[in-house]
């Protein structure tokens, strides 16, 4: 195999790893909360889950940014390597955890590392493929991360125990080896020689006003993907639980994780042809619409747990995985490469502290909104400002990636 080829490989799987870091909890949340907490009711389970679900979005926004500066100052490697391990040893630590104050902490951990993940695994791929077919590759390798949520899926509908369930996801602590002795560095970063000590020492550069409105319209666009998108991925599966039968409540959980991930990989699977096919901006377009028109169908009627809701579940999910593809392949063409990490560490996590609060009000207010559907519907409006905020994005389809 070639280094890129190796790095593509090593970027996929620990993006997998992510998708499973992620996803995992809100399957086991119940069982989870009947075990540190001792209830089973369902306020206890939506006001520990609001916790931990906002701790975990809090420390990925932290941490995704903090990983991206220090990307572009001691370079992609050493940060991914860092980055990776802190998500293994937060999955490791979940096995162990005995209260809720251990619980927000691992998950603020585990969060760091994923948001690292995700940020320097697209920021690596846009790199090695500079000159080749960035938005394929991107809209692939993302779709690692929906592929980790049906991996969690699987084990959920195997193995009952969280603690053994999590013990499974740590075998990630693999991947931080692989990084350290297998991953190449990025050759754009150390082109950056002379100049890379200069232009760190003149920080205000990436918020200079040549780079201002694409951070804007960088920040708008994946900060509301992402408020829709954690609102659907990290209560879905507790609101289908609600559904139907209590003995099948697991069962439930389960197919629902499933079909978030299956959908969004094959959302990240078409979103480099169609990104290439008819530009970024017409593909997120695509992309924010059917988001709106799905999240309406999904969530406002009155469901039970049948095959048609869970193939709108699929079809919500393809297009969140279009929307997210598109999205994580444009960034990072937007900026040059001594500030691309830490610019697309910002575009990609600032939203996630507006993402924080809707999870956690979600679940803090679920009776307020009248069940989890409506909640999740109502924080699928921000799709519709993302829209509007493609207005002011320049297409990148075509051109070269900035030095």
């Amino acid at each position: 195999m070639t280094p890129r080829s190796i790095l593509y490989l090593i970027a996929w799987l620990a993006t997998v790893g992510a998708g499973v870091a992620s996803s995992l909890f809100s399957t086991y949340l119940p069982m989870i909360v009947a075990d540190i907490v001792g209830s089973t009711d369902r306020a206890d389970i939506a006001r520990v889950g609001s916790w931990a679900g906002a701790a975990f979005l809090l420390g990925w926004a932290f941490g995704a940014m903090g990983f991206g500066a220090m990307a572009d100052r001691v370079g992609r490697k050493r940060a991914l390597f860092i980055g990776s391990l802190t998500c293994a040893l937060g999955i490791l630590g979940t096995a162990f955890v005995t209260s809720i104050p251990m619980l927000v902490l691992v998950r603020i951990a585990t969060g760091a590392g994923a948001g690292s993940i995700l940020l320097l695994t697209a920021v690596m791929v846009s790199e090695a493929w500079a000159t080749g077919d960035r938005a394929k590759m991107v809209g692939i390798l993302i779709n690692a991360f929906p592929g980790g949520m049906v991996v969690a899926g699987v084990i959920a509908s195997m193995q009952p125990d969280f603690r053994v369930a999590y013990l499974m996801g740590s075998s990630m602590l693999v991947l931080p080896v692989a990084v350290w002795f297998l991953v190449p560095e990025s050759a754009w970063w150390q082109r950056s020689g002379d100049l890379h000590a200069e232009r760190h020492i003149a920080r205000e550069r990436l918020f200079s006003a040549e780079h201002r409105k694409d951070l804007v319209v960088g920040l708008t666009l994946f900060g509301t993907m992402l408020i829709g998108l954690w609102a659907v991925f990290v209560w879905a599966p507790t609101w289908v639980g609600t559904l139907g039968d209590a003995a099948d409540a697991q069962r439930h959980r389960a197919l629902t994780n499933v079909m978030l991930g299956i959908g969004s990989m094959l959302g990240g699977v078409l979103s480099g042809p169609l990104s290439n096919a008819i530009g970024r901006r017409k593909a997120a377009v695509a992309g924010y619409l059917g988001c709106i028109v799905l999240s309406l169908a999904t969530f406002v009627p009155t469901q039970q747990p049948n095959t048609i809701l869970f193939v709108l579940i699929f079809a919500l999910a393809t297009f969140i995985g279009i929307n997210q593809g598109v999205l994580s392949g444009y960034i990072p063409e937007l900026f040059p490469t001594l500030i691309r990490a830490a610019a697309t560490g910002l575009c990609f996590n600032v939203g996630r502290f507006v993402t924080t609060a809707t999870v956690f009000f979600i679940g803090v207010l679920v009776p307020m909104f009248g069940g989890y559907d409506n909640a999740i519907v109502t924080f699928a409006l921000a799709y519709v400002v993302g829209l509007l905020a493609l207005r002011n994005a320049r297409e990148t389809r075509g051109v070269m990636l900035p030095e």
